[in-house]
């Protein structure tokens, strides 16, 4: 058995199903609906920034075939031109060569010259220091007590005329001495006898105006003669000073006469 239905839950149903209706339009179909539009435009926008792209990506190549063109001609440039700089450098070191070769040559010459004249300089020195020795040794044997107190008069006699032609050098020697007693410092070749003693002393205080000392040693390298060193001056009638002083004067002559060779 069926029975009517009823008019107001009909009418219910029906108003159910219009507010889920109008519900679901506005709270599903709506956003569903902006939703697939804003996918679609999303999709066209990466389709057009993808054409766009491509462009781009087809003018970057270009770019860079032009570049890598320009790149092999500048490559081939700087080869060729590290070429010629490769071949200027090494005819540029083969001259520093070549004239590195000249100098040392004339260097070496040079060298060889100088060896040759310090040893013949050195040869002339030892062969004048050898026969200067002999000499004074053999001056020295030869040399008799009269001759060597006659040295020592000759030094007193040089100071002597060193106070009469000298005048201004004896004064400023005697400034140099102050309000000191000097000590006149006297090398001998030979004992000095008392007489010679006396004449040293009383030659060196007149020449210093006042009383001096004498400290006398005996030095036979001196061969014959004094050597007497007071305050800055120094007399010397050795034969050993004259020898030296000849020794001097013949060994500049020789380096004049190898400087001239």
């Amino acid at each position: 058995m069926e029975f009517p239905p009823n008019l107001t839950t009909v009418i219910f149903e029906i108003l159910n199903f219009l507010v889920l209706a109008i519900l679901l339009t506005h709270f599903l179909f709506k956003p569903v609906l902006r939703n697939v539009k804003a996918r679609a435009a999303e999709k066209a926008e990466l389709l057009r920034q993808l054409q766009h792209d491509r462009q781009e990506a087809v003018a970057l190549r270009a770019t860079l075939e032009e570049r890598l063109s320009k790149a092999e001609e500048e490559a081939l440039a700087i080869k060729n031109r590290a070429q010629q700089d490769i071949e200027a450098e090494r005819l540029a070191s083969l001259r520093e060569t070549r004239m590195e070769v000249e100098r040392i040559l004339v260097e070496a010459h040079t060298d060889a010259c100088r060896v040759r004249q310090q040893s013949v300089t050195e040869f002339h020195e030892e062969l004048l220091d050898t026969i200067l020795d002999l000499s004074g040794q053999v001056l020295g044997r030869l040399t008799t007590e009269e001759q060597h107190a006659a040295l020592v008069k000759q030094l007193s006699d040089r100071i002597w005329t060193l106070g009469r032609s000298e005048m201004q050098r004896v004064e400023a020697f005697r400034s140099s001495l102050g309000d000191r007693i000097p000590t006149a410092y006297v090398t001998s070749a030979r004992p000095l006898s008392p007489e010679s003693q006396g004449l040293l002393a009383r030659t060196f205080t007149a020449l210093a105006d006042r009383n001096v000392n004498l400290d006398i040693k005996v030095d036979p390298a001196l061969s014959a003669g004094v050597r007497v060193r007071i305050g800055d001056l120094i007399v010397d009638t050795s034969i050993a000073g004259q020898l030296a002083d000849l020794r001097e004067a013949v060994a500049q002559r020789l380096r004049e006469r190898a400087a001239d060779a």
